[in-house]
């Protein structure tokens, strides 16, 4: 509905500004999800109920407390460099910035969640509530005739976001168990520092991996192509959806397994569900190989076929990583967050190199290969980690 109703350039603004805004929040969301997710579902299995809520408490003052310095250091940094007249991608961006105390706090819950193995409640405020009160927002302003604009989509996002987070508030409030909701926080802060940095470099350089060639693409190249990079990568993400799924519902699972010793039943559960979900994957990115302009122009408009053959870039790169399974889950939830970061840093500096070198010359494609390389980059040596550490081979086509 944006895409179709903004087209290409004002889309390619709402993109940037989101991605701006992503990169922004790694400090909040980056790896106080998956450091909720496993030291929850740690606590909850030893009873260790003090240490749970201590974590909850201390995690959702981080979050709030970071969210409100770089809101104030944000708009300080854009009315200095603006000066009085603001351009319509500013007034944007400074409507943006008040998502991310909704961001920080939704990573708190969901992980808590996702810890208690409530993963349905966990995802059903972020993946369904707030895309749908943008629905219904983008829906009756056009309805009414009246002009979609970037902004007023940022500020749909703001609605959504603010409605997601009422609803996880209550969801968590009613799962939380009620021995930690009445027992007294205990804050052991060094060890969750210790695995909180890592955890939160790892995924940070994930993060800035995958909003990397949205925001090269704005600086080297135009909104246009960053509207159409959007759309050939929102294609390519359902071919890793069944992959997104299982990092979903089995980290905690993962965690368990793990602190329990049953590594015959962690392999065995890892290997199925790789093969499940490659299998899906195949067959997505096939129909997107085969029939993806048409598909391009039949959901966002004749405007942006012009993506097709960035999303089959990024399809291979899916690809492979569907075919590597879950390593960063894996190496998370054992206890080695520290050996993901390796892969990512390599990652993010392969895909920095071939943007620079790549998007001057080939537009949006040339920023599918950089993302797509990096992604091959990045699996490949998780996988070698997750043999060497966890004793696991996760490829696809393990025994």
């Amino acid at each position: 509905m944006l895409a179709r109703n903004l087209g290409p350039e004002n889309y390619g603004i709402y993109a940037f500004v989101l991605s701006a805004i992503t990169v922004l929040s790694l400090p909040s969301k980056a790896g106080l999800p998956t450091l909720l997710i496993r030291e929850t579902a740690k606590n909850q299995l030893h009873e260790k109920w003090g240490l749970m809520r201590g974590l909850l408490m201390l995690s959702s003052k981080w979050a709030l407390g970071y969210s409100i310095l770089a809101i104030g250091l944000a708009t300080i940094a854009v009315l200095w460099f603006s000066g009085a007249e603001l351009d319509y991608q500013d007034q944007a961006f400074l409507w943006a910035l008040w998502l991310l105390p909704l961001i920080g706090l939704e990573a708190v819950r969901s992980g808590t969640l996702r810890g208690l193995r409530c993963v349905a409640r966990a995802q059903v405020p972020e993946l369904f509530i707030r895309p749908m009160a943008i629905i219904v927002l983008v829906g009756g302003t056009l309805l009414l005739g009246a002009e979609l604009t970037s902004l007023m989509a940022i500020q749909f996002n703001l609605v959504g976001a603010f409605a997601a987070f009422l609803l996880g508030t209550y969801f968590l409030s009613r799962t939380f168990p009620e021995s930690a909701a009445k027992a007294k926080p205990i804050y052991t802060v060094k060890p969750w520092l210790a695995s909180f940095f890592p955890l939160s470099l790892f995924v940070g350089l994930r993060m800035l991996d995958s909003q990397m060639s949205i925001l090269l693409l704005g600086l080297l190249g135009t909104n246009e192509e960053v509207g159409l990079f959007r759309v050939a990568a929102t294609g390519a993400t359902l071919v890793a959806f069944g992959l997104v799924a299982v990092n979903i519902a089995m980290a905690p699972h993962i965690a368990r397994l793990y602190s329990a010793g049953e590594m015959k039943s962690l392999k065995s559960i890892i290997l199925i569900s790789t093969r499940a979900v490659a299998a899906l994957s195949f067959l997505v990115a096939f129909v997107f190989f085969v029939w993806g302009e048409e598909i391009i122009a039949l959901v966002f408009g004749e405007e942006y076929k012009a993506a097709w053959m960035a999303l089959v870039v990024l399809c291979l790169g899916q690809l492979i990583n569907v075919c590597a399974g879950p390593v960063g889950q894996v190496l998370n939830m054992t206890g080695n967050d520290k050996s993901t970061i390796i892969g990512a840093s390599l990652a993010l500096v392969a895909n920095l190199i071939l943007a620079v070198m790549l998007i001057p010359l080939f537009g949006l494609t040339g920023a599918a290969v950089g993302y797509s390389i990096s992604m091959a980059i990045l699996n490949l040596v998780l996988l070698v980690m997750v043999k060497k550490k966890v004793g696991i081979n996760m490829f696809l086509f393990a025994r």
